[in-house]
């Protein structure tokens, strides 16, 4: 055995887990018991690791070893809803999403996951016990930071480490879960409390529906300066087209790996009201609440249609993209225009701004 280091706490507490890391479930029978399709990439580890938090949430107070451990836990005896949601939901619900010769295919670096708020504290209990009950394959804590940031979000939101790569025996990536709850409280709020009721309706997501609402939530701006520096970076499709903004500033929509999920959500979704259907009255109904929710998601959905040449580059076939342009101009008509002009940011602007340019490109907020 050999002690592997995650973090270093300010205080000098350290974070440490034994390697090789263990585990107590059979994964196998816990995606049968979720009925997670087949599809859905089995050795991806980040959602494994979600895949059994869901399960053992599922289990709730009723988990075997819970009542074992040596500082017990008191959880409400009833399943916690959790459900996935950002790209891990695009994978559980696209199956194209899943295969590596697929153009739309794409790694994931972190998982994404919302529950219920009156459940929030008890999942939160649970992910700091999941290691010694399932295995340190699951292993989760929090730092003193951590707790700082939880006890300020008030329940909305929970913030939680654990690991999102396991490089080799001994060597661990670790990473931040956050942890949602109610609504996806970013540039603009997506409540997904009626997928909360119904967890197993769409396979422990958020839902289509919701999927392509949190994904075009996206916007922030910057100096027009940077405009070059786009163009170098080949990035210039991510610019918003809405000329009442600010004439000094640029408007920045969603990137790549959005889009990616965006065209597996419209290609392995048909428009309608019957299950598994990306419903447009529901999202219109969302929209008519919000309209300023509605005009970012309009920009974000327009954008994706005027660079068909971006979906060429990914390699999809003229008939993909046929698919995905007439089932986004299907939305975009179904959907409210709005007639009031901003000149300065609609948008929830207390959220971290991301970096543009780097190494890896553009960071978004773990949607």
């Amino acid at each position: 055995m050999v002690k592997c280091l995650l973090t270093e706490d300010y205080d000098k507490t350290r974070y440490e887990v034994e390697t090789p890391l263990s585990s107590k479930i059979d994964y196998k029978q816990a995606r049968v018991d979720l009925h997670i399709p087949d599809y859905v990439e089995s050795g991806n580890y980040l959602l494994e690791r979600g895949i059994v938090t869901i399960w053992a949430a599922n289990k709730a107070a009723s988990l075997p070893g819970l009542d074992t451990l040596a500082q017990p836990v008191k959880i409400k005896d009833e399943p916690i809803p959790v459900l996935f949601f950002g790209g891990g939901a695009v994978k559980i619900l696209c199956k194209v999403a899943n295969d590596r010769k697929s153009p739309l295919y794409r790694e994931i670096d972190d998982i994404d996951l919302i529950t219920s708020r009156r459940r929030g504290q008890d999942l939160y209990k649970l992910l700091l016990v999941l290691g010694e009950v399932c295995g340190t394959r699951y292993y989760h804590f929090v730092t003193r930071t951590d707790r700082r940031f939880n006890a300020m979000r008030a329940g909305k939101r929970y913030r939680v480490r654990a690991i999102d790569k396991i490089i080799d025996g001994d060597s661990l990536k670790p990473g931040t879960l956050d942890l949602f709850t109610d609504e996806i409280d970013l540039r603009h709020k997506v409540d997904v409390k009626a997928a909360l009721e119904e967890p197993e309706n769409y396979l422990y997501t958020i839902g289509p529906e919701n999927v392509l609402l949190a994904k075009c939530q996206y916007i922030f701006d910057a100096p027009q300066s940077q405009r070059a520096d786009l163009v170098r970076y080949g990035l210039e499709y991510r610019i918003l087209n809405y000329p009442p903004y600010k004439s000094d500033k640029l408007l920045f929509g969603i990137e790549e790996k959005d889009i990616k999920d965006i065209c597996s959500i419209l290609l392995s979704h048909e428009l309608g009201e019957g299950k598994g259907s990306v419903n447009i009255t529901k999202m219109r109904g969302t929209l008519e609440k919000d309209k300023k929710f509605a005009l970012t998601f309009r920009l974000n959905l327009e954008s994706l249609v005027r660079n068909e040449s971006l979906l060429r580059k990914f390699g999809l076939s003229n008939s993909n993209i046929e698919n995905v342009m007439s089932k986004a101009n299907a939305i975009l008509a179904g959907i409210p225009v709005v007639d009031k002009k901003w000149s300065g940011p609609w948008w929830n602007v207390d959220v971290e701004t991301p970096q543009i340019f780097g190494k890896v490109g553009v960071t978004t907020e773990g949607v």
